[in-house]
């Protein structure tokens, strides 16, 4: 199946209290595997070597704009998961929208919430500036009822160039601008040289 065609995925929230290090792990990675099959040689191409491909944590500011300064994507002067819009209760909203590059490639593998009261109920991430299709749901409360700040995807959500990542929150309490922090666990893939010039090892 190629990423064009891609269906919604199945994907669920799993507590980070139910994984071991290493299922953590395995996640995360597969996250890894996923890009690169879809993104090197074999898949869109972004490269056309893979080892010139980079696989990175994805950053606030420089993927999606998120931060002080945006939310245009790397007009921000931090790399911070602050949104900048206040919360209403009982309301969805918008914390973020990034068209990504021709040459880049996203996959979305948890959440975490780091501001206490949790205000956000509900998670949306969808394709399309008008959220046309969504690619995965997840209510988040099931973290807070086990006093857990985070969790992991069952399933990783998969974004390829030139598609418009749209992330929908649902607000259970009101919050000022600039207060909640939300952050998306996520991998992106690009050429070397993007934002890093050279391969670690």
């Amino acid at each position: 199946m190629t990423m064009a065609s891609m269906a919604p995925t199945t994907s669920y929230l799993i507590p980070v209290g139910d994984l071991t290090l290493d299922q953590r792990l395995t996640l995360r990675n597969n996250v890894d595997d996923l890009l690169e099959q879809q993104c090197g040689p074999g898949g869109l191409s972004i490269v056309t070597d893979p080892r010139n491909l980079l696989i990175r944590d994805s950053l606030p500011n420089t993927d999606f704009g998120v931060g002080i300064g945006g939310p245009a994507v790397g007009a921000g002067t931090d790399e911070s998961w602050l949104e900048q819009i206040a919360g209403v209760a009982g309301v969805e909203h918008q914390y973020f929208v990034a068209v990504l590059p021709v040459d880049r490639c996203i996959g979305f593998y948890g959440i975490s919430v780091e501001s206490a009261p949790a205000p956000v109920s509900r998670v949306r991430l969808t394709l399309g500036a008008a959220s046309a299709q969504i690619r995965g749901v997840y209510q988040l409360e099931k973290l807070y009822t086990r006093l857990e700040t985070a969790g992991y995807f069952s399933e990783a959500v998969i974004f390829t160039r030139n598609e418009t990542v749209r992330v929908m929150v649902m607000c259970r309490l009101a919050y000022a601008a600039l207060v909640n922090r939300l952050e998306l666990m996520a991998r992106t893939a690009e050429p070397i040289g993007g934002v890093v010039s050279a391969k670690s090892v």
